[in-house]
């Protein structure tokens, strides 16, 4: 063989190992940029499910503190209602100027338990920030129908 034969084959096979190493460099960089971009949406994936798991866990503390508020007031109404029941018969069975009396505060605590009902309702719809206000105003709607109740029993019973 001739000597730039020789040469010019070492040089080709120094050339193709050179352009060899480079495709297994870039090949290299490509899977490890490719693992790290897996990773990196395996964390993003994680890190949103924990955050959906959080804030679902948010909204099931939240339904529960409110059905515990709800139930609570509710059974304040149902008490009320209980009452009113009470006194509409004994109002049924009043007569004369009693009767109108009666039937006028009987009108009057209708009107304000119409509000605790609209009051509660309200409620039900109620967010984590406006909760509060909403359950004091079915506080105060019940105060309000109980003094009337109270003017109805005084009127119905003759006690004050």
């Amino acid at each position: 063989m001739n000597k730039w034969t020789l040469v010019s084959t070492l040089c080709l096979g120094l050339m193709l190992a050179a352009c060899d190493d480079g495709k297994k460099a870039q090949e290299q960089a490509a899977a490890a940029a490719s693992a790290s971009a897996a990773a990196a949406q395996a964390d993003a994936e994680k890190a949103a499910e924990a955050a959906k798991k959080a804030a679902e866990d948010a909204a099931k503390a939240f339904a529960d503190k409110k059905a515990g508020m709800v139930k609570g007031l509710q059974a304040q109404v149902d008490a009320f209602d209980r009452k009113l029941a009470y006194l509409k018969d004994k109002t049924e069975k009043l007569k004369g100027p009693a009767k109108k009396k009666a039937d006028l505060a009987l009108t009057a605590v209708d009107a304000a338990r119409k509000q605790v009902g609209d009051a509660l309702k309200g409620v039900n719809d109620g967010t984590d920030t406006t909760l509060p206000a909403l359950t004091g105003k079915v506080s105060d709607a019940l105060s309000t129908a109980q003094k009337a109740m109270d003017s109805l029993e005084a009127d119905v019973t003759g006690k004050k």
